[in-house]
């Protein structure tokens, strides 16, 4: 076992109850993380590092979080993440979906079309790591070439998302590494944790919408010093929350 691996596994043995209730499937989950195309400049500022906007701690943040998942829930999980983009027809065998830095998307019209499709036939999709208004302004316009009928709700704290398993007072604070690295909990103007979603006719949640955190780096990082053990343990519990809204959902 790799030295990192089993530092997380023994942050992991000490932030949640083993008591929790298990929740067992018969098929295997599988953790899509969603390839898009991109840009903005944010994109030209990522690309200077070689890493395209949809990979940002890919595949950490996901093998990280994968472990404490099957562990905690004892979910059969596949530990390996995909990566994939949305004009895939292979999406379509799987009921979950991670997107993250959406603030620099650029949806083309065929994966905008994917995407709705997806999720008008049961698709759940997670968003996460975005950040502001400007941001969020990009984020809805790219969004209403999929949703062009529909915006976003803001989640009251009462939804069952927060409370089908872990229980939370509505979307906690997670802060990335970068803004804490300065002394900071937020990025840009995106002072408040904000949790959206929008939803088909039958009010079923299609898209989960974080907006101000930074879950990804919860997971990310679970086993670095610099960032603290407090916010890793409110990201795997978010996160295991959001999984099995999804699959009972």
């Amino acid at each position: 076992m790799r030295l990192q691996n089993l530092i997380l596994l023994l942050i992991l043995s000490g932030l949640f109850d083993t008591a929790t209730p298990q929740i067992v499937q018969n098929d295997m989950f599988t953790f899509v993380r969603i390839k898009y195309s991109a840009g903005g400049s944010g994109y030209a500022f990522r690309m200077r590092y070689m890493t395209d906007s949809w990979e940002v701690d890919y595949p950490t943040a996901e093998e990280n979080f994968l472990q404490g998942l099957q562990r905690l829930t004892q979910l059969p999980v596949n530990d390996q993440a995909l990566a994939m983009p949305l004009t895939d027809p292979e999406i379509f065998q799987f009921p979950f979906a991670y997107m993250l830095e959406v603030g620099h998307l650029k949806l083309s019209q065929a994966e905008a079309d994917t995407l709705r499709e997806w999720c008008w036939r049961g698709g759940f999709l997670m968003i996460d790591d975005f950040h502001g208004s400007a941001e969020w302004e990009n984020f809805s316009s790219e969004f209403s070439k999929a949703f062009p009928d529909r915006s976003p709700v803001l989640l009251p704290k009462s939804h069952p998302i927060f409370h089908c398993y872990h229980d939370f007072d509505g979307l906690p604070r997670v802060p990335g590494l970068g803004p804490l690295m300065y002394g900071r909990l937020y990025e840009k103007d995106g002072y408040d944790p904000e949790c959206w979603g929008i939803f088909d006719d039958n009010n079923r949640l299609m898209v989960l919408i974080n907006h101000n955190v930074d879950i990804g780096d919860s997971w990310e990082h679970a086993a670095d010093s610099r960032y603290p053990t407090f916010y890793s343990k409110i990201g795997y519990m978010l996160g295991i929350n959001y999984i099995v809204y999804a699959l009972t959902h």
